[in-house]
């Protein structure tokens, strides 16, 4: 005679594997882990530009474009528009020539002494045309913050 198999379905028992589960789940939540949140960034830069006249206030709030430096140019400026600014900071320019020589190193200067939360900054230094009237090239401008490196600009005068 051959095996009968009857209609029901064999159900799965759950009795046996909830003690695993609570023991599993009890020892899962006695340990914690320690979670370091990062830091809000600084200085979010927006933007690291040449040009040749600073803009107005109200153009300063968009996007600025960099604009072709020639030897005739009267002044190069360097501008900087940092973003989420909430301490104050010493920023400081250095103007490397196409012979990658230290031409220029303006004053360093201070922004948000006050250490107020600043949505945007914009700064800038200029270059006179005495720097630049012979050398055309391949430029480098390096913006520090505090003595660290925070941005670099390579531009063409021709």
């Amino acid at each position: 005679m051959g095996l009968k198999l009857s209609g029901r379905k064999k159900r799965f028992n759950l009795i046996p594997v909830l003690p695993l589960f609570f023991i599993l789940f009890g020892l899962f939540s006695c340990f914690s882990f320690k979670v370091e949140v990062p830091l809000e960034p600084e200085c979010v830069i927006d933007t690291v530009v040449i040009v040749k006249a600073i803009p107005d206030k109200d153009a300063l709030e968009g996007k600025i474009a960099a604009e072709p430096a020639a030897v005739t140019d009267a002044n190069l400026y360097a501008l900087i528009k940092v973003l989420q600014v909430s301490k104050p900071l010493k920023l400081q320019w250095l103007w490397y020539s196409p012979e990658n020589k230290l031409l220029r190193q303006s004053k360093v200067i201070e922004i948000n002494a006050k250490g107020k939360y600043l949505s945007y900054f914009a700064a800038w230094d200029v270059m006179p045309q005495s720097y630049y009237a012979d050398k055309k090239g391949r430029w480098t401008v390096v913006i520090t913050v505090d003595g660290s490196f925070l941005a670099r600009n390579e531009f063409e005068i021709k």
